[in-house]
């Protein structure tokens, strides 16, 4: 029994650390954590520090910034999105995750529009009735949503 027990407890733990990110719904924004950075999103409350404070469509079309925090790096890009109001790309480290976030709302029949629009990203966080939903693929996901870096 105690050695099923411990195979068990090994096996969770190599299971948790498999994730390099997550996101989490929260408000009217969400909560993105990739290797020990946090980022908060259109007024996101954290219960911990975030790192960096982002707001969908404030930056400038074409526009990048990059931010680092110790070894993770994450660059953010305005591209052109849905409607007037320009897209985030979130592009975590080299071949990282990436993470598309519309500025704009945009209707459910419209997100397979997201993976021609932006295909190199791995999951998108649209406007849905003002609320942030994440999509991967052309599948709704829950919150919290784990992600791992993708090999390209």
């Amino acid at each position: 029994m105690r050695m099923i027990l411990i195979i068990l407890l090994c096996w969770c733990a190599s299971g948790a650390a498999a994730h390099d990110g997550s996101v989490t719904l929260a408000g009217d924004g969400a909560l993105i954590r990739y290797r020990g950075m946090l980022l908060a999103l259109d007024g996101a409350v954290a219960e911990q520090t975030v790192d960096l404070r982002l707001s969908s469509g404030s930056l400038p079309l074409w526009q990048s910034i990059s931010w680092r925090k110790g070894r993770q790096r994450v660059r953010i890009t305005a591209l052109p999105g849905p409607g007037d109001t320009p897209a985030l790309l979130l592009d975590f480290g080299d071949n990282g995750y990436r993470i598309v976030i519309p500025g704009a709302g945009m209707a459910r029949e419209d997100y397979p529009l997201l993976a021609q629009r932006y295909p190199g990203a791995d999951l998108a966080l649209p406007l849905e009735n003002g609320q942030r939903v994440i999509l991967h693929g052309e599948q709704l996901q829950t919150s919290p949503y784990r992600f791992s870096n993708i090999r390209r």
